[in-house]
């Protein structure tokens, strides 16, 4: 299953992800903040292959939410590939080392490119 967990605080940016990722053949998740996102993985019985995560959101940023992930040994090995406003050089270290950082207003097709190795193993 090609399942991706977006977590990111626009309504309007999860709903153009989504529709971008279901017309590429993706299972999508959504979540509205780090909080609710973890909530939501503690629930699930098949976890997503990849999470793509806002840094900046209310309740709990992606910061946060990079630390919490950490601490589970169920969810610490799922990679996350973060999006920001932000071309800060240091968002790789400050996010605990994802697996790629894009840097908003996102390329869809980079998008794409940049996540589909992560579920070769689904094909």
């Amino acid at each position: 299953m090609k399942l991706i967990l977006v977590i990111d605080d626009s309504e309007d940016h999860q709903a153009l992800l989504e529709m971008i990722f279901l017309n590429h053949g993706y299972q999508v998740l959504c979540a509205s903040n780090g909080l609710d996102a973890l909530t939501l993985l503690k629930e699930l019985t098949t976890l997503p292959s990849l999470i793509l995560l806002d840094a900046c959101m209310p309740v709990m940023d992606g910061y946060q939410f990079r630390i919490e992930q950490r601490k589970n040994d169920r969810l610490r090995e799922i990679p996350v590939v973060v999006m920001s406003g932000d071309d800060d050089i240091q968002m790789v270290t400050k996010m605990n080392e994802p697996v790629g950082v894009l840097v908003k207003p996102i390329d869809f097709k980079t998008l794409i490119d940049r996540i589909d190795p992560y579920f070769e193993h689904d094909r």
